[in-house]
């Protein structure tokens, strides 16, 4: 399995000071926003402004191509509301990643 970083979730406070933050000193632009999430493109990957009421983990999203190849064993499997799955990992240090399969249709959205 190639290791392609999909996004960065960071969680924060106030989705709106966090996007106008990043959008001013990183020169990101918005690709996808709702009430608890806001996806953040910059040069050379995604961000994800996480709402810490509604997210438990920050972590940094693994992309995998194939549904078959996600690592159920590994952690826990949680489908999200948009069609992606995605396994979120523990390493042994605390840290979470996620390992993140799109539908082909979201694929075209991210």
């Amino acid at each position: 399995m190639k290791s392609i970083i999909d996004h960065i979730a960071i969680k924060v406070d106030d989705l709106e000071a966090a996007e106008e933050w990043y959008c001013n000193n990183l020169s990101a632009e918005v690709t996808f926003k709702d009430e608890k999430y806001i996806r953040l493109k910059v040069e050379n990957t995604n961000i994800a402004l996480i709402d810490k009421k509604h997210y438990p983990w920050e972590h940094i999203a693994i992309l995998v191509e194939n549904k078959d190849e996600l690592p159920h064993n590994l952690g826990e499997t949680i489908e999200h509301r948009d069609g992606t799955v995605g396994v979120y990992v523990k390493d042994p240090f605390g840290n979470y990643l996620e390992y993140i399969w799109y539908p082909s249709e979201e694929k075209e959205e991210f």
